[in-house]
């Protein structure tokens, strides 16, 4: 190797020898069909022209020679990857139950109507029953469970290691089979509740609802998983790992602190597309589709659900990769393989391409969204053109010259009557004032102490005074305008051309009033991360003689887009080092 050559491999060495990738999305996504695919023996990626959706080109003009660069740089750099599953590691938990408490936990946790002695003959002489693991494999379960001990694996347990993983997701397969043989969602809500129960206690118990939380359990889960990371890093010093799948936002949080190479990739399929897969696959029924949804969404009974339960949701909001996985072919995944390959090539070598003009534009969305004031979720957007030239930004706020509920607090409104930060409302109306100082004793001392400014909602209270269920989401008492109507209002407030037939890029797609004005002005895509709960979609955008098309954003944004398209060497140094 040329001296040269060989310095800038060791400048690329860290990233192409470690690499952790998390997967997220909600059930019937593809999360398992992309791990599948990493986890693959040298994978083939398809061509560009066999790349299509709805009979057009997924990549279109740049973005088809940007693939190609990247496919040719996978094949000759990828390798196969370890795949984790968490729903694995759940199954350690359960192996570490004796058998009557499992049985015990699994009706505690039940959702459905079924036979305790057909449950109880599963369990016995099922693939729980009958599985060695945990006789086998004791010291092995101990040790990733026990987090108490230091983790490190002895010279002679490296090779049983590798076998424990491979068994343990037969185990978790043949036990899939087993517990749908009974009702087709139990091993759904079974795993669903065993997690909910390890991130609120450290461990799987029938009683977890009623017991006291123990915040240092939220990590419990992901510190197994770490575990998992060691143990194959200890046995192999180059290694690629995904992670199938994470749903909790403090997981996944736990391992973007810890691991500057961890990508969080969400995988997004399309309702209609997800829903006939679960339902003609999985045969899933539309009330099991519903209940799934709701679990996990974060909507529980159990108490501290943000910290507990699962938030796909806010998992997909907090990405740093996105990708698009139509389920319409069930054997044909050349979109999923095709981003796949994109963007592990940059992680592997950040900057071989620029981004595309669709990342490019949601990425200063969300950029923008950090600019809010409001206290309860920041969003961004962009008006473009056609062609992608950016005409306005906005952010959900306040209007100019109000004051941002950040900078607001709840001592101000107690104990100020300062006209230009508090309203009139605010300050005189006494059903409101009696509502928040409630709520001003409750919490005052504590944020005090802790040095925080005690802000606060003022549309949570207002709604809150309303007995009226259908009224308590009403958006007309927010104090902020949209980030999508703040955009709209910038072209109007400032001047600019004309946006008709043009894109609107959101954070979050738009609620039913954003969506009438995007309509109105002629807007012909909007571009969007995450769902917004609201019916803007079927209600609005696909009325009428010219709808939008409402797209699901694929691509790099936030830390992610820095990371894979900020060039470590510039690529014509890099050249020249390799060719001197």
């Amino acid at each position: 190797m040329r001296p040269n050559k060989e310095v800038v491999s060791s400048l690329f060495l860290e990233r192409s020898k470690f690499v952790v990738i998390g997967l997220t999305g909600r059930t019937g996504s593809g999360c398992t069909t992309a791990a599948d695919i990493l986890e693959s023996n040298n994978p083939k990626f398809p061509k560009s022209d066999a790349v299509q959706y709805k009979g057009k080109p997924f990549f279109d003009r740049l973005n088809a020679r940007r693939y190609e660069i990247l496919k040719n740089y996978a094949e000759k750099n990828i390798f196969q990857f370890y795949s984790i599953k968490v729903s694995d590691l759940i199954s350690a938990y359960l192996l570490s139950m004796e058998q009557d408490e499992f049985f015990l936990f699994v009706m505690s946790s039940l959702e459905v109507q079924i036979e305790g002695v057909k449950l109880l003959d599963v369990i016995r002489n099922g693939a729980y029953g009958k599985s060695k693991i945990k006789k086998n494999f004791s010291s092995i379960i101990n040790k990733l469970l026990d987090h108490e001990e230091k983790f490190s694996l002895l010279e002679k347990e490296k090779n049983k290691f590798i076998s424990f993983m491979r068994l343990i997701r037969k185990f978790t397969n043949d036990f899939k089979k087993d517990l749908r043989s009974i009702d087709n969602g139990l091993y759904v809500s079974v795993y669903q509740s065993a997690g909910n129960s390890i991130r609120k206690i450290g461990c799987i118990d029938k009683d977890y609802k009623l017991v006291e939380f123990l915040p240092a359990s939220v990590f419990h889960l992901p510190e197994t998983i770490n575990r998992v990371i060691k143990g194959i890093r200890s046995i192999k010093a180059k290694a690629l790992v995904v992670v199938d799948a994470i749903r909790n936002p403090y997981e996944a949080r736990f391992f973007k602190d810890r691991y500057s190479a961890f990508y969080l990739v969400s995988i997004n399929a399309p309702d209609d597309d997800r829903s006939a897969y679960l339902q003609s696959v999985h045969k899933f029924t539309a009330d099991q589709l519903l209940d799934m949804d709701r679990n996990e969404s974060g909507k529980t009974d159990i108490t501290h659900a943000n910290f507990v339960s699962q938030n796909v949701k806010q998992c997909i909001e907090m990405s740093d990769i996105h990708v698009f996985n139509p389920r319409g072919e069930l054997d044909n995944n050349n979109i999923l393989k095709a981003q796949l390959a994109w963007y592990v090539a940059l992680m592997l070598h950040p900057g071989l391409v620029s981004p595309t003009s669709m990342e490019r534009v949601m990425q200063i969305a969300y950029s923008a969204k950090s600019n809010s004031g409001c206290i309860s979720r920041q969003v961004g957007a962009v008006v473009t053109d056609v062609d992608f030239s950016v005409k306005a930004v906005g952010w959900n706020d306040v209007a100019k010259g109000q004051i941002p509920c950040s900078l607001r607090s709840m001592e101000g409104l107690i104990n100020e009557f300062d006209p230009i930060a508090y309203s009139k409302y605010e300050r005189m109306n006494a059903e409101f004032r009696g509502s928040a100082g409630r709520k001003y004793i409750k919490l005052a001392d504590i944020l005090s102490s802790a040095g925080q400014n005690f802000s606060y909602c003022f549309k949570d209270i207002r709604n809150g005074l309303v007995s009226s269920d259908a009224t308590r989401g009403n958006q007309v008492h927010t104090r902020s305008l949209h980030a999508e109507e703040n955009a709209f209002l910038q072209i109007v407030k400032y001047g600019g051309a004309a946006i008709e037939g043009g894109k609107l890029f959101t954070t979050a797609s738009p609620c039913e009033l954003c969506a009438k004005k995007a309509y109105q002005l002629g807007l012909k895509e909007i571009i969007f991360i995450d769902p917004y709960p609201g019916i803007a979609n079927d209600h609005i955008l696909e009325v009428g003689e010219n709808p939008p098309e409402l797209k699901q954003f694929y691509g790099a944004v936030g830390k992610g887009y820095h990371q894979l398209y900020d060039a470590i060497l510039p690529y014509k140094d890099e050249l020249a080092y390799m060719g001197s």
